[in-house]
């Protein structure tokens, strides 16, 4: 049976998008961000000059939220998509959004940075022993540290 760390870790790897949520000087933003898993983390990219890279870059605590799950996380910067350096991660990012790197696409990270999230917690509710009720309502709370 898998425990809800490897269902985070399943639905984050299933995902399109999940939403990322940031804050800095007093202001918290939410938004979608396409994530890929890499290296026990969450991998995705942004323009330098967006929102969400100003808040990571101010304060690099966040939380991804997918499905039933909330993840806090800390933010690690592995700079421009396209630099030599960076081809694994490209590699990485284009098994799952294969046109992510083609000129001209809409949102494409030609220009961008690339941000790899560290999930530290994560909770959420779920059905007692995992079996969902006639209700459909999940009441028991989750809390749980995530290790590196």
């Amino acid at each position: 049976m898998m425990g809800k760390v490897d269902e985070f870790y399943v639905a984050v790897g299933e995902a399109v998008t999940v939403a990322l949520a940031t804050a800095a000087d007093g202001v918290v933003s939410m938004r979608v961000v396409s994530p890929v898993l890499y290296d026990g983390g969450i991998l995705f990219f942004t323009a330098a000059d967006s929102r969400k890279y100003r808040q990571l870059a101010a304060n690099p605590v966040c939380c991804v939220s997918v499905g039933p799950f909330f993840a806090e996380a800390t933010a690690e910067f592995l700079h421009g998509c396209m630099l030599p350096e960076n081809g694994v991660l490209r590699d990485a990012y284009c098994a799952k959004f294969p046109d992510a790197f083609a000129e001209g696409v809409a949102f494409g990270g030609r220009g961008s940075e690339f941000v790899l999230l560290h999930p530290t917690r994560l909770s959420g509710w779920a059905f007692p022993d995992d079996v969902p009720t006639a209700e459909g309502i999940p009441t028991v709370p989750f809390d749980i540290a995530i290790e590196s």
